[in-house]
């Protein structure tokens, strides 16, 4: 077997702090729930249509299901207009602070 090959035990000195972008990570998460609750709205809808069973330990359980599917397409929906919310206010701050940086500095007293 070959030898394998070992990485470096420290990190750089020179690393860049400025590499992560909040903005980014924001739209990051607002993405995946958005994924997250489509997943969970189409699962909803897929489970309503289904046929109801006809032994009772099997309606309890298609029962359970359509609870638990429905919860969590309620709960992701919830998360996404939060989502939404957190997106509008970002781009809010981003415009105001652009706008900042082209008025300039205030003027000296």
């Amino acid at each position: 077997m070959r030898k394998h090959r070992h990485t470096q035990d420290t990190v750089s000195n020179n690393a860049e702090p400025d590499n992560f972008r909040a903005s980014d990570a924001l739209e990051s998460v607002h993405a995946a729930i958005l994924r997250v609750e489509t997943i969970a709205q189409v699962a909803s809808d897929a489970v309503d249509r289904l046929h109801c069973l006809l032994s009772p330990a099997a309606r309890r359980a298609f029962a359970r299901m359509q609870i638990l599917v429905g919860k969590t397409a309620e709960e992701s929906s919830v998360a996404l207009a939060q989502g939404d919310q957190l997106m509008a206010a970002l781009a809010n701050h981003l415009q105001a602070r652009q706008a900042n940086r082209e008025l300039g500095p205030p003027p000296a007293v």
